[in-house]
């Protein structure tokens, strides 16, 4: 079987080996990434796979040995951040690693939809990298390559690390004879392809941390040799002179992370991040936000409160918000829709403030509508869903979820709009499932709420 042939436009039932393959979820210069299902446990997997003319330019044979080793280590590292790997496969020459599926948007998705994170996201993401690390460290394993793209973010705020332990081995693409990994994340020692060890993880933990506060990179772009010489030297702007709210506890963190010298650098990720649960907002036990740590508006000279959104509109009002909003992207809706109100002095700034978080532009309107409704204490489903019951709609919201994460929300309402009975609502909101099994679970659900 050739990397060509395991999925055929047309053929009913694809395989790789004892996994059905539904589909690709992602294409890149280093390999696929296909959806699969465990028949034996009936269980959603991804599974990776690298382009084969790569594993030919790599020596073939020595390399999927390496490769087997490497993944069957990374796999043996079970941690709630971190994807699990459940089994490595190699056929006719094709290496593949079966791992959990999650439905997840990477780091680097999130950075690029606001241009700064608060304070309270940025601890509980880093708290949940470092942890990570942490596990893979502890196993004798680096990432070496640890960035925004290999960081995703689960539907209920969990972070997960991915291609870990496999990067030195995937990262074909690298810039020089011994370096593996994203220059722009990459320690000095690294880029001069010297052997690493966790402090290289550190040091691109430290990149990161920078990225989540300011928005940019530590260094700008030149090309490697520009970049190289700026590492080397270890000179950048603080985080805090790019943006004044970030605590000078912060600028310390991530220069002692970037140290260019190994040694000045926190010696384990537990370290540092013990550092960071001094310095930024706390966060709860399971690393998700807490959003009591949001600060209240500040008040006038003359005692008076600030006039925002968060103090003129009443708790109920902003529940609704903040249910809307958690229904729609998980988590981070309240936190999103409380910052909005702290930030501005009227619905519609409110409303813009939200909608900043939405890149999609029918999601914007439909949102902009709900909002418009919530803000004005009347149902959100009013004018918009055809009259069916809030209740019901929120429901079949729940109940859609799991097979599409945070869209379920606006999928539901989008639909009940042109639905003209609650049987016709099931029935089209259903249609948007491709896998029989997951759709008639949905349609099980959804007739006991009608």
């Amino acid at each position: 079987m050739s990397d060509e042939t395991v999925i055929v436009a047309g053929e009913e039932r694809r395989y790789i080996g004892k996994y059905r393959i539904d589909g690709t979820l992602g294409k890149g210069a280093m390999g696929v990434v296909y959806a699969g299902q465990d028949p034996d446990i009936d269980r959603p997997v991804a599974i990776k796979t690298i382009h084969q003319h790569l594993i030919k330019a790599a020596g073939s044979d020595e390399w999927l040995t390496r490769f087997a080793r490497e993944a069957r280590a990374a796999g043996r590292v079970l941690h709630p951040n971190l994807v699990t790997i459940f089994e490595y496969l190699q056929l006719d020459g094709v290496p593949y690693l079966v791992m959990e599926r999650i439905r997840s948007i990477t780091l680097e998705d999130r950075r690029n939809g606001a241009q700064h994170l608060p304070l309270e996201e940025v601890h509980a993401i880093m708290a949940q990298i470092l942890a990570g690390l942490a596990c893979i460290h502890a196993a004798g394993i680096v990432h070496r390559d640890l960035k925004p793209a290999n960081v995703m973010l689960t539907d209920d705020g969990t972070v997960k690390l991915t291609d870990f332990g496999i990067a030195r081995l995937t990262a074909m693409d690298a810039t020089g004879a011994g370096m593996v990994g994203t220059p722009s994340y990459m320690a000095p020692e690294q880029l001069m392809g010297s052997e690493v060890d966790a402090r290289a993880d550190i040091y691109a933990g430290g990149v990161v941390l920078y990225e989540l506060l300011t928005g940019r990179k530590p260094y700008k772009g030149g090309g490697i040799e520009a970049l190289f010489e700026a590492v080397r030297n270890g000179r950048f702007t603080p985080p805090s002179e790019i943006v004044p709210s970030v605590p000078a506890a912060l600028d310390e963190i991530v220069f002692k992370a970037m140290s260019v010298e190994p040694d000045k650098r926190f010696a384990h990720a537990a370290e540092m991040r013990e550092a960071l649960e001094k310095a930024l907002p706390k966060a709860d036990r399971t690393g998700l936000i807490e959003v009591t740590a949001l600060p209240r508006p500040a008040a006038r000279l003359d005692g008076s409160l600030s006039g925002t959104m968060i103090e003129r509109i009443n708790a109920q009002t902003l529940g609704k918000v903040e249910q809307f909003l958690t229904r729609s992207i998980g988590p981070m809706g309240k936190v999103i829709a409380r910052r909005a109100a702290g930030k501005s002095t009227s619905v519609e700034q409110m409303i813009e403030t939200v909608l900043q978080e939405f890149p999609d532009e029918a999601e914007r309107r439909d949102m902009r509508i709900a909002m418009q409704h919530a803000l004005a204490e009347t149902p959100a489903s009013t004018a918009s869903t055809a009259g069916f019951a809030e209740e019901t709609l929120a429901r079949l919201t729940d109940i859609m979820r799991p097979h599409v994460g945070p869209m379920a929300n606006i999928l539901v309402r989008r639909t009940a709009r042109e639905a003209t009975t609650p049987e016709d609502l099931v029935r089209q909101v259903a249609e948007n499932l491709s896998d029989a099994r997951e759709r008639e679970q949905f349609l099980t659900a959804a007739k006991k709420i009608l």
